[in-house]
């Protein structure tokens, strides 16, 4: 019986070892599930202000590329106006000068569109 009872000893002792292994694991989980959760917070917050930071710089980028778009078209139809108004000038010019040959290029002019439209017709 001397056997059985440190057999039942044996056991208590192991039961008791394992519990306390146990609750330790368990302290050590909690503490690992807590630094982790610290460290996921502020990886999120460091991640969240580069977001941030990178979406205001494209942002800033796109309102300026806008902006020089902006810019490059107002250049080309104040060229455009310019050209127009030179050409506008020169097809004056050209009407003072020699009025009988403007009457009959735009008789020319009228009767080729007439002739292609009728064509098309």
């Amino acid at each position: 019986m001397d056997g059985d009872k440190r057999t039942a000893q044996a056991k208590a002792d192991l039961s008791e070892s394992l519990g306390k292994d146990l609750d330790a694991l368990r302290a050590e989980v909690a503490r690992l599930t807590e630094q982790l959760s610290a460290y996921v917070d502020a990886e999120k917050s460091s991640w969240s202000k580069f977001l941030s930071k990178e979406a205001r710089h494209a942002r800033q980028v796109f309102d300026d590329k806008v902006n020089e778009a902006g810019a490059k078209a107002s250049e080309l139809r104040g060229a455009a106006q310019e050209q127009a108004s030179d050409l506008q000038k020169a097809t004056l010019d050209y009407i003072t000068r020699k009025p009988l040959q403007s009457v009959a290029l735009a008789a020319g002019i009228g009767l080729i569109l007439g002739l292609w439209s009728k064509g098309r017709s």
